[in-house]
């Protein structure tokens, strides 16, 4: 069942891939099928200007400059400063650079970002992170009036196509179906699912899939589904552990304007669980209970259009210890900077097994989220975030507590 839902998913994209072969073939590539005529192609291809190719290229960026201040304790013990275990400090400061490029035809798109993300700091300083964030092609396959077929390949992120604050903080490297049908009466329509590549040596893939309805009877209402699955069988049972995931959330909420203040408001309310949890057991328990439910609440207000804009948003987040997997939470988490995992000494599930006494992981947290943006100028924002946690559970691991601080100016051009 599940190869046969991977085949569906998949046969759109074999059809969208045959219809930029064709488009090859009359360049001339089918006189002559071998590396030679491709790379033809391909510097006959450099030759021409975005004028004859009849498409838009954008290119925009970002530099930012970020400050973070940490407190985080273990135990009662501090996690950062020089003298913790971890020589972490509690104060950082970055320098960062984005750049984006987008290309659109009339059917065709393709989209790149470029992240440089470094460390500040004359001795602590870094000059070599370079990340491929983003780096897709797309297309659309139907056309029609009051609904779209697309289809994408590539990388980006979960969080730019499926929507939570908790979860989808994982690079997506895989194919994309995005289905849209607007409903005059009825509100608009959307289903997006997709197959991704987990791990290529052990042939782990995984499935997505976010179906919701958008301006519910022509209000600001709106409602969405997502499931995602991470299992695959290993022959490790820790290792299975650490895959034990099928993910299904719930979000409901209303977004619009305000009329009295003309201010854009959102309310947001989400509940996740994990289908695949068993009862939690570490090396030295057995609990005989599942901890497999995360939940969120929020509301932001404002938007960022112009100068002297400003915008809010405030949350409270949820997550017991086997709800989301470690490597793929998004919300607050709990510091966590010696990187312990819920079943092993290193969260990328290598080291010696924990015990109820030293599971951690990125869950098992219960917190609270205050965000800030205002716009200095039209180019020019600030933006602040405040965040706290706590344990969900004393039953799991040591007791932890983090806040975070963060500010950042960032400038868009």
């Amino acid at each position: 069942m599940k190869n046969f839902i991977r085949y569906i998913i998949f046969l759109p994209l074999i059809i969208f891939s045959s219809v930029f072969a064709q488009d090859l073939e009359n360049e001339g590539k089918q006189e002559d099928p071998d590396m030679q005529a491709l790379e033809k192609w391909i510097r006959q291809k450099r030759l021409i200007t975005l004028k004859e190719i009849g498409g838009d290229l954008s290119l925009s960026g970002e530099v930012r400059v970020e400050f973070q201040g940490f407190n985080e304790r273990k135990n009662g013990t501090e996690q950062r400063g020089s003298s913790s275990v971890s020589q972490k400090p509690d104060y950082a400061f970055d320098v960062e650079v984005n750049l984006m490029f987008d290309y659109q035809t009339d059917r065709t798109w393709a989209s790149v970002k470029l992240e440089f993300d470094n460390d500040m700091g004359t001795e602590s300083g870094t000059t070599n992170k370079i990340a491929l964030e983003r780096a897709y092609l797309g297309g659309r396959i139907v056309d029609g009036e009051t609904f779209n077929l697309d289809a994408e390949l590539g990388r980006r992120n979960l969080n730019s196509v499926f929507e939570s604050k908790i979860q989808f903080s994982s690079i997506f490297d895989g194919g994309l179906l995005k289905f849209n049908k607007a409903f005059e009466s009825i509100g608009n329509f959307y289903v997006n699912t997709g197959v991704f590549l987990i791990n290529d040596l052990y042939n782990h893939y995984g499935e997505v899939a976010e179906l919701g309805m958008l301006r519910v009877g022509n209000t600001g209402f709106f409602l969405k589904y997502s499931i995602i699955n991470w299992k695959k069988s290993y022959s490790d049972p820790i290792k299975n552990r650490i895959y034990d995931f099928l993910n299904s959330q719930v979000t409901l909420g209303y977004q619009g304007t305000v009329n009295r203040f003309n201010k854009y408001i959102k309310i947001y309310a989400a509940g996740l669980i994990n289908h695949f949890a068993n009862d939690l057991k570490l090396s030295d328990k057995s609990y005989n209970k599942k901890y497999n439910l995360a939940a969120y609440v929020g509301v932001s207000y404002g938007k960022i259009l112009q100068a002297g804009d400003w915008a809010v948003d405030v949350n409270l987040q949820y997550v017991m210890p086997q709800a989301i997997p470690d490597f793929d939470c998004g919300g607050i988490k709990r510091g966590n900077i010696e990187k312990v995992g819920l079943y092993t000494q290193n969260i990328n599930g290598t080291g010696a097994p924990t015990s109820s006494k030293t599971a951690v992981g990125n869950e098992n947290y219960k917190g609270f989220q205050f965000e800030a943006l205002y716009a200095i100028t039209a180019n020019l924002t600030l933006l602040q975030n405040f965040e706290i946690s706590n344990n969900q559970t004393f039953d799991v691991g040591p007791s932890m507590s983090y806040k975070k601080y963060e500010m950042e100016f960032i400038y868009a051009f």
